[in-house]
C-alpha cells in the first residue's frame, strides 16, 4: 500500500517554504533572472543546511564539515561521498551532474516535453533550460509542495522566453490533468523524490507511461541498496532508510511494471553518482512505454 509518513509531507512543506522566502527577497527587484535567484540559493545551500532547533523549528545552520579549510575562505577542501558502496573522499565541489544527463539524453531523440516529477521549485527545469535545453521544449513540473509550486511559477513568469507549467503531484495517487499538452514524445524524470515516500503505489509507472503515446522515464534515485549491497555504504544507505521510512519498494514496483508489460525497462545502474551525501546515493533507472 501505497504511504509516505506525514512527518516528511509536513518537513518538505515547511523546508520549500523557508526556501521560498529566501528567493523572493531576489524577486522582488533587482534585475535577478530565474538562474541567478537558484544560483543565490545554491550559493546558501553549499555551507549551510536546513535543520531544526530546539523547539523542532527549522532555521539555517552552518553546515560543519571534518575537513581542513582553505585559508583564505571558510571553504572545506574535501568530504566525504560514496560511490559503488564504498566511502570516498573528494574535492568539495565534486558533483555528479544529473542535469547534464537529462540534457544529452534529450540531444540523442526529439521530445515536445519535459517533466520533472517532485519538482520543488523547478531548479533542475531551470537549469536545463538555460544550458542547453532549448527554447521549443516544453517544461513541465510536478511538486507536492505547495509552496513549491507556487515559487516555480514566480521564478516561470519572470522567463518569457521558457514554456513553463507547474502543478500539484503526489507520488502516492499519481495522475494528470487532460488539460495539459505534453506532445508526442515526452522526456519524464525525477531526481531524489520519490526517495522520501515510503512506498509508491503498484500503479505509478503505468500512468506515468501513459501520460503521452511516447514517454522515456530517468530517475537519479537512491535505490540501489534494494537490489544489491555493494559495500558498507549500501549498508548504511539501508539502515538510513528504514530509520527514517524512506522509500523501501522502488526496484520492487518497477520490475514489477516491467513484468505486467506497463513498461520496458532500458537500463540500471547501482550507486553511480559521486558527490552526494554518503548515505542517499544516487542509483539510475531508464525505462520507455511499450
Amino acid at each position: 500500500m501505497a504511504h509516505q509518513d506525514k512527518k516528511w509531507q509536513n518537513f518538505y512543506e515547511k523546508a520549500w517554504s523557508i526556501r521560498a522566502e529566501f528567493m523572493s527577497e531576489f524577486l522582488n527587484g533587482g534585475g535577478y533572472n530565474a538562474l541567478q535567484i537558484i544560483g543565490e540559493l545554491d550559493k546558501k545551500e553549499r555551507l549551510n543546511h536546513l535543520g531544526a532547533d530546539e523547539n523542532g523549528d527549522l532555521k539555517w545552520h552552518k553546515a560543519s564539515s571534518p575537513s581542513q579549510k582553505f585559508n583564505f575562505a571558510n571553504i572545506p577542501h574535501n568530504k566525504i561521498t560514496s560511490l559503488n558502496g564504498l566511502n570516498i573522499l573528494v574535492p568539495f565541489y565534486t558533483n555528479t551532474s544529473v542535469v547534464n544527463m537529462i540534457i544529452d539524453a534529450l540531444s540523442f531523440e526529439h521530445y515536445d516535453s519535459i517533466v520533472e516529477l517532485g519538482c520543488g521549485y523547478g531548479q533542475n527545469l531551470f537549469k536545463i533550460f538555460y544550458n542547453g535545453g532549448g527554447v521549443d521544449l516544453k517544461y513541465f513540473g510536478g511538486e507536492f509542495t505547495k509552496s513549491g509550486v507556487e515559487m516555480a511559477r514566480k521564478l516561470a513568469n519572470i522567463e518569457p522566453n521558457m514554456k513553463a507549467e507547474f502543478f500539484h503531484f503526489n507520488h502516492l495517487k499519481p495522475k494528470f490533468d487532460k488539460k495539459f499538452d505534453f506532445g508526442e514524445r515526452v522526456l519524464v524524470f525525477t531526481c531524489h523524490t520519490i526517495e522520501q515516500v515510503r512506498e509508491i503505489p503498484d500503479n505509478w509507472f503505468k500512468v506515468v507511461a501513459n501520460i503521452a503515446p511516447f514517454v522515456r522515464c530517468i530517475h537519479a534515485e537512491p535505490f540501489g541498496f534494494q537490489i544489491a549491497s555493494l559495500g558498507e555504504a549500501s549498508q548504511k544507505h539501508k539502515e538510513y532508510f528504514i530509520k527514517n521510512g524512506w522509500n523501501l519498494n522502488f526496484a520492487k514496483t518497477l520490475k514489477k511494471a516491467g513484468e505486467n508489460g506497463d513498461i520496458i525497462i532500458e537500463d540500471a545502474i547501482l550507486e553511480y553518482s559521486c558527490g552526494t551525501d554518503p548515505f542517499n546515493p544516487t542509483s539510475i533507472a531508464v525505462w520507455r512505454s511499450v
